[in-house]
């Protein structure tokens, strides 16, 4: 074998794929999996059907149907991907195996990249056999194949960064317990909380500005906004975006209204003041290039989802780091050192 085979296929690689797809438990999440994201989208075609009717073209049914199903994959996939990669390494230390595992020739990072390897490669199976149920949405159009491909994109990259980060704390935690809860809990900081940082800490612009305003770059870790732009192609508008010098005398600018929604006043031909009420922008942006390109801030000119994809690689790239790091049996970095004991007198 040469280096890249090596890398690619190791004995912790043929072990784990051996021991994970002989057990009943693959099948059964394959089949869950499966039924889940079906029964879902069964669930809301007919729900949108209940609620329009056929009044609404087939175009906006398949549209509205992809959003469902891919929002729906993301967080089905939050949950099972922590579940994968939390006990690689700490599953090995409390069956008391992985000091066996030092002692072969297989390299620290060789243990790391097949645990991943292996549970990213489950991962990517349940990718592929969803494929047939999101090629019904071309029955409805109203999605392309670029959209399809690019959403995907995401959600592997998304799933791909927790697995990481699942294995570092896998790595750095005695325990699987353990190791479970923080990879969940950043599961949920990556792809909810900073989601919530938007609406809580939006960009403060000015309400005179012409360009649509982007959300905070911290925004764009969480696949959630990148996919509703990819399923809608519409730019979005109004989140993680807070305006400062409106004129509370009914002058031009953004003004809040009493029941949470937000106006915007323009000065009238005769001197007056025209507000135009349930916008939550500011009408009229000028848009340059792609429609639903970033307008402004760090990743301007780019799509959503290609700013997604970099920030989450530079996650797991850090993240697989940390592991190489730590997991050595001589650590580079000691969290909790244990003081030498003290020589006795002769």
């Amino acid at each position: 074998m040469n280096t890249a085979t090596r890398a690619l296929w190791n004995p912790i690689v043929a072990k784990e794929y051996r021991t994970r797809m002989r057990t009943w438990r693959s099948p059964l999440a394959i089949t869950i999996y499966i039924v889940l994201l079906g029964g879902i989208g069964w669930a809301v075609f007919a729900a949108l059907i209940v609620t329009t009717g056929f009044g609404q073209g087939p175009g906006i049914l398949g549209q509205e149907l992809f959003t469902f199903l891919i929002l729906f994959q993301v967080a089905l996939l939050a949950f099972i991907t922590p579940a994968l990669t939390a006990g690689a390494i700490s599953g090995e230390r409390e069956r008391q195996t992985l000091d066996l595992l030092f002692v072969t020739p297989i390299a620290p990072f060789s243990i790391i990249w097949g645990k991943l390897l292996a549970s990213m490669s489950f991962v990517a199976l349940l990718l592929i056999i969803s494929v047939p149920i999101f090629s019904l949405v071309f029955l409805f159009g109203g999605v392309d194949l670029y959209q399809i491909v690019s959403a995907f994109l995401v959600t592997a990259v998304t799933a791909m960064t927790l697995g990481f980060v699942g294995v570092a704390f896998s790595t750095v935690m005695r325990r699987t317990l353990a190791a479970t809860v923080a990879s969940y809990g950043a599961a949920f900081v990556l792809l909810a909380g900073t989601l919530l940082w938007g609406a809580v800490f939006p960009t403060e612009v000015d309400a005179s500005v012409t360009t649509l305003p982007a959300p905070p770059a911290i925004t764009l870790v969480s696949p959630v906004i990148p996919l509703l732009t990819i399923a809608t192609n519409v730019p979005v508008t109004g989140y993680g975006v807070r305006y400062k010098n409106v004129n509370p005398n009914g002058g031009p600018g953004i003004l809040s209204s009493s029941g949470g929604g937000a106006q915007y006043c323009m000065a009238s031909p005769n001197g007056g003041v025209m507000c135009q009420s349930g916008v939550a922008t500011k009408p009229g942006f000028l848009q340059s290039g792609s429609a639903t390109a970033i307008q402004t801030g760090l990743f301007q000119g780019w799509q959503y989802w290609q700013a997604n994809v970099v920030m989450q690689l530079v996650i797991s790239l850090a993240a697989l780091l940390f592991s190489a790091l730590m997991l050595p049996p001589v650590r580079r970095f000691h969290f909790r050192g244990r003081r030498a004991p003290a020589p006795q007198a002769a």
